[in-house]
């Protein structure tokens, strides 16, 4: 027997699932996160699923160790070294402000202190060549101010980020100054820019730098804890970690790549969803994962995925990586409900986290949440919470939203349903930003909803949206570990080179070219595979004098002058359609080439679900669908669904990970492979 493995570790569960490679038949596990120590939960999972170590074929772990530790600045402390007279590059950060006329708001502190931000005396030009060398006794003179930092007093670990002006043209002084940090501070974990992140804008490079700095240590530190936990476990193989651009690396290559793994616990669901979207031939999908911290909402155009190189901390603090184009906020189930300043209901972005938790959960909690209200109002069934492992409060949650409603003059009911239709305008407006200012029109998409809480909401929120059905996968609690185990390998690489139209040499960039996807397929063979990879080339291209590129694909084969024509071609006809107008004989620059190495991996196949008799409601209880009242409503076992069966809403359908709610005038069929297919009744159109 094989089976496959992917773990999804969130704020608030551990997801585990088992594939068996020759059945297709799935084993789930969900189990509560451990943030303090993150590998705890997973061998928690592993130890109730009671799979022996010899029968595991692979094993890939997303995990939000890193996100988490930027957002909740845990991170080790950085020393930033940089070409002398730029200290203040990470702290100047960018003219452009959140608030335009918010006098009061401030800038996000920067993930190092200004101390803590040292010169060394070399330069380069922006060609590469040398300006100010970089000599032994300026090392030496870095070297002596590391120490004096290194000699003040410092609780955790600590990092060194390296960022020398221009070093993404000529590494060399960066390669000179790790040669000799390593030498006199092996302890350090070094972070040089040029491996980092190769861009031409020096903060943004200087930012990546530190974020990957920062989490540098607390990463290796994990994966090697974990790693030795596995081996103990029995495990002899290799093992995968997602990255932030849904394609995962073998687990040591991600410890001396933190910046590509900021992201890694979210890729696994989109991947999923465009999966369970593809069986039912749907290539236009909104990606909603729901979970207990967060929501995460992707969107599958015409069955492409997005991507995109701009992702921020917090606003002005970026990350210059590879990442699946997402949006993250702070709405899920252990979201907190208050009131303002003003008096008006809010629901998030501050979380009960795993702990204490909603005030249902009983382990302290005290402020009313998402969840509190949704058991308030009878969606929840106290009694099967996790399949009947977790048992709910609903006392508790009573007493919290009563509590709160005496400050709205509102009965505990409807304080609920307030704050669920304010967790779904929230969620709903994120998801109308991601598609309607890239000109898609959401009535044009199906909406996948997973994670614990998505299928709680979605229906609620596909009507705000408009979206034209709602597809809820099997075990949706689970979606995005499942997706860890969909991922190709990939591997990204880029080269920033500012080149002119009318100074193009076409042989230069076809062996530069060459060359970038032989370091890349070399990466991805050390990552894994070994296969023949897939390769797509893009260029980023502007008009002379603009500050922000386009990425325009570059056509396969070897580039020669007719096909830098249609590439020059291609960037004018996407520029018109982008921005309404073209510039004629404009001069272009291309600024960033980049090259994309595919490797694919086993797709498992989806068992198909024997049609059985309709299933037979398990029960009724009285479940809120407005502040109207309550109304008496069927209760499903998802287990029990087959394509056999037309449920008629209200009803509700429960599942050791997750809750369906299906709400008056809505129809639930399922797919034949088990995907629940949520639409509108023609009375309710």
């Amino acid at each position: 027997m094989a089976i496959r493995i992917g773990i999804d570790t969130g704020g608030t569960f551990t997801d585990f699932v088992a594939l068996d490679e020759e059945s297709g038949e799935a084993q789930v596990v969900k189990r509560p996160s451990t943030p303090d120590s993150p590998s705890d939960a997973i061998f928690d999972a592993l130890a109730h699923s009671g799979i022996p170590a010899d029968e595991v074929s692979y094993f890939v772990l997303g995990t939000t160790v890193g996100v988490n530790a930027l957002l909740q600045r845990q991170g080790a402390r950085v020393l930033y070294v940089t070409t002398s007279g730029f200290e203040d590059v990470p702290f100047l950060q960018r003219v452009d402000r959140k608030f335009h006329y918010d006098l009061d708001w401030e800038r996000p502190e920067p993930l190092v202190t200004r101390r803590d931000c040292v010169g060394v005396a070399e330069r380069l030009d922006y060609m590469g060549e040398v300006v100010d060398p970089l000599t032994p006794a300026a090392l030496g003179s870095l070297g002596d101010m590391l120490r004096a930092r290194l000699d003040e007093r410092t609780n955790g670990a600590v990092a060194v980020a390296v960022n020398c002006l221009f070093s993404y043209v000529k590494p060399d002084h960066e390669r000179m100054i790790r040669e000799y940090l390593a030498g006199e501070f092996p302890e350090l974990s070094i972070s040089l820019s040029h491996e980092v992140a190769p861009i031409w804008r020096e903060y943004d490079r200087a930012s990546t730098t530190i974020a990957d700095a920062y989490i540098r240590p607390l990463l290796q530190g994990f994966i090697h804890a974990l790693d030795e936990g596995l081996a103990e476990w029995g495990n002899t193989r290799s093992w995968a970690v997602m990255k932030s651009n849904g394609g995962q690396m073998l687990a040591e290559s991600a410890a001396d790549r933190p910046a590509q793994t900021v992201l890694s616990g979210l890729p696994g669901g989109i991947i999923a969803a465009k999966y369970y979207a593809e069986s039912l031939n749907d290539d236009n999908i909104i990606s909603f994962d729901m979970g207990g911290t967060s929501t995460d909402v992707g969107v599958v155009d015409d069955g492409a995925i997005g991507y995109t190189t701009a992702w921020e901390i917090e606003f002005g603090l970026p990350v210059a990586a590879p990442f699946i184009e997402m949006t993250t906020m702070g709405a899920g189930g252990g979201s907190i409900a208050w009131v303002n300043r003003g008096g008006l209901l809010q629901a998030g972005p501050q979380s009960a986290g795993a702990v204490p938790g909603p005030v249902c959960y009983a382990q302290g909690g005290t402020e009313p949440t998402v969840t509190d209200a949704n058991v308030v109002l009878g969606r929840l069934n106290p009694e099967n919470f996790l399949g009947g492992e977790v048992r709910l409060d609903a006392n508790l949650a009573h007493g919290a939203l009563s509590d709160l409603g005496d400050k709205l003059s509102l009965s505990p009911e409807a304080t609920a349903q307030a704050v669920l239709d304010i967790a779904v305008e929230n969620i709903a407006e994120a998801m109308r930003l991601l598609t309607v200012r890239r000109g898609l029109d959401p009535r044009q998409f199906s909406l996948v909803a997973f994670g614990g809480a998505g299928p709680l909401h979605a229906a609620a929120i596909a009507k705000v949206i408009g979206a034209r059905r709602v597809l809820i996968p099997p075990h949706p609690g689970l979606c995005s570990a499942f997706g860890t185990l969909l991922a190709d390998m990939r591997v990204d690489k880029t080269w920033t080179h500012i080149l002119r139209s009318d100074r193009l040499d076409a042989p230069s960039i076809d062996a530069r070219l060459n060359e970038l996807v032989a370091e890349a397929a070399a990466d991805l063979e050390h990552e894994g595979f070994a296969g023949t990879p897939q390769i797509q080339r893009s260029v980023n291209m502007r008009y002379l004098g603009q500050n922000y590129e386009e990425e325009i694909p570059i056509p396969g084969g070897e580039v020669t002058a007719e096909s830098l024509a249609q590439l020059l071609s291609a960037f004018e006809t996407h520029y018109e359609a982008t921005y309404g107008y073209r510039i004629p004989d404009e001069i272009i620059e291309l600024v960033q080439f980049n090259v994309t190495v595919f490797g694919d991996t086993a797709k498992p196949a989806l068992p198909v679900l024997p049609e059985g008799p309709p299933a037979e409601p398990a029960g009724t209880r009285q479940v809120w669908f407005s502040s109207d009242g309550a109304v008496e409503c069927a209760v499903y076992a998802r287990e029990d669904l087959s394509p056999a069966d037309r449920i008629a809403g209200p009803a509700i359908i429960e599942e050791l990970d997750s809750t369906t709610v299906v709400h008056p005038g809505q129809l639930l069929t399922v797919s034949p492979h088990g995907t629940a297919v949520l639409e509108w009744t023609e009375e309710s159109a």
